[in-house]
Formats: C-alpha cells, structure tokens, sequence
C-alpha cells in the first residue's frame, strides 16, 4: 500500500501483535530513549534484544509476541515509534498484519491518529 491510497489507522494493535521483528536503526534507539528519558544502555538494556542475524538490535517483545511498548491497542511510545514502525503499511507491508477496513468508519472514539 502506498500512501496516496489512503490508509487509516484503526487503532487495533494488530500491527503491532504480528509476529516479527522490529529492526532499530541507531536513530531509533536514541530517539526511544530520549522519549523514555532513559540514558542509552539502559534503553537497550530494557527494551532491545540483539536481532537474529546478530548486526543489531529489535525492540523486545512481551511473552504474548506482541511489541514490549503495545498498552491495549496503542503504542506507548508511538511520537519516538521506530522507522519500521513509521513506514507501515505504506513503505511496506504483511499480508493479513493489518485489517483492510473502509476509511470512513474508524473505530468508536478513534481518530486514526495513532498510525
């Protein structure tokens, strides 16, 4: 999907529950810690894994898979979220991470903000 067709995020969290990684560039590391107001070993420390082909780091993830920063169906840290995190659905995309709904009816008291 690119971004002229028009996405609205729905709010659900369901990007951020399938299963993957998300890749951090040393951008994203300083800019999450910076929001979490944590210095940037303690960042890492808490919140980063190393990523499975060992070149860098992925943001940790709760013991259901989902994202550590997901709280209810929101990103906790979503004004810092990673590039990876920025750029879906519209740089790239998973079939099925994210439900295809009609633009106009975002979900009671959403805004689609939170995209």
């Amino acid at each position: 999907m690119t971004e002229g067709e028009g996405f609205r995020c729905w709010g659900c969290g369901a990007c951020c529950r399938w299963p993957g990684h998300v890749y951090l560039t040393g951008d994203d590391a300083a800019a999450l810690a910076r929001e979490l107001r944590l210095p940037d070993r303690e960042f890492a420390d808490r919140y980063a894994r190393l990523a499975p082909n060992r070149a860098g780091l992925v943001l940790a993830l709760r013991e259901d898979g989902a994202c550590v920063f997901l709280e209810g169906d929101l990103c906790a840290v979503y004004a810092a979220r990673p590039k990876q995190c920025r750029d879906f659905p519209h740089a790239w995309r998973v079939e099925g991470a994210c439900p295809e709904r009609p633009l106009e009816k975002p979900r009671p008291g959403g805004d689609g903000a939170n995209a």
